[in-house]
């Protein structure tokens, strides 16, 4: 459904909410994805993408905390994570934020529903700065001066304007790794390989690669790591 400010439904929703949103066929579904924090130890996993419907982004991730990362008596164990503040692995389906044990605690619990403008503040200033306490000045200060307090104004375009909700961010790595492997096939592809069947040494695909480095078609590394694979290493 497009978004109306009038219609009375919030701007910021979960994707399962949505009918007419999917994930774009260039980016990854990452729902169900395990959430690996900066301690190398696992948050939780992604439960949902929270979109905005009046620009169709994604903003957030919506994290389903795993129940020995926080106090085993709290109901809500969800938390979110504005996209840009996450990176995805490069092949495994897995994701990265810069958030350890201490830090997951500043972040407040996200109960379902409508995301008001609060909430987002205290996200954002739980990310940005971690070691200071949530106070009428610091909510201020993370609000770009739109307000503070429960009625306070929502964000505006400076207050998404950040790279903690830059999308490319989040997906640049993996898309990267995708393109370094398409290109790796395309280059093995051309020297001669045939991915059907073991390659064992063979002097003129060594060749062809050699020619490949001399004319900058590939990398040294590239070469080193298609030569490996030509003699069977």
């Amino acid at each position: 459904m497009a978004y109306h400010a009038n219609d009375g439904m919030p701007r910021l929703a979960p994707l399962h909410d949505l009918k007419d949103f999917k994930v774009s066929t260039r980016d990854l579904d990452v729902r169900g994805w395990e959430v690996i924090g900066s301690d190398g130890q696992r948050i939780g996993k992604v439960d949902d993408l929270i979109v905005d419907r009046e620009l169709m982004k994604v903003r957030y991730l919506d994290v389903d905390v795993d129940k020995n990362r926080v106090l085993p008596d709290t109901d809500a164990r969800h938390i979110l994570v504005p996209i840009g503040a996450a990176q995805l692995d490069d092949d495994s389906d897995q994701v990265f934020v810069s958030m350890d044990q201490a830090a997951l605690a500043r972040v407040p619990f996200y109960r379902g529903g409508a995301v008001d403008a609060e909430y987002e503040y205290r996200v954002m200033h739980a990310v940005t700065s971690p070691s200071e306490p949530q106070t009428a000045q610091t909510m201020q200060s993370t609000s770009v001066n739109t307000g503070t307090g429960a009625g306070m104004t929502a964000p505006n375009a400076d207050f998404y304007n950040r790279e903690h909700f830059d999308e490319d961010r989040f997906y640049h790595k993996r898309q990267q790794h995708r393109q370094d492997q398409s290109h790796m096939q395309a280059t093995a592809s051309s020297a001669g390989f045939d991915n059907g069947n073991p390659v064992h040494e063979d002097i003129a695909t060594i060749e062809r690669l050699r020619q490949m480095l001399e004319q900058g078609t590939i990398t040294h590394d590239e070469f080193v790591a298609l030569k490996r694979k030509a003699i069977g290493l």
